[in-house]
């Protein structure tokens, strides 16, 4: 369900021969960590089932010395 409302799948692990096709679907796709979480969010909120949740994206930089990383959470009642 989640997958869904970022648009690609969520890959922990990639191997070599599915890389291509990863990498195409990402590129049709473009979006920063913020861009992701303001998805998730949205969702999340109007999914009526859910009452509370907390999340966070953690994208690995392979160019850059940091990682970009968004934590966030509903309703002031969870903690991440």
């Amino acid at each position: 369900m989640l997958e869904s409302a970022i648009g690609t799948p969520v890959q922990t692990v990639v191997k070599r021969s599915d890389e291509q096709e990863f990498a195409r679907l990402n590129a049709n796709n473009l979006m920063f960590c913020e861009d992701a979480a303001r998805r998730l969010k949205k969702h999340l909120e109007l999914t009526q089932f859910v009452k509370h949740y907390c999340f966070k994206i953690d994208h690995r930089e392979s160019l850059h010395a940091h990682n970009a990383i968004v934590i966030d959470s509903a309703f002031g009642s969870v903690r991440c």
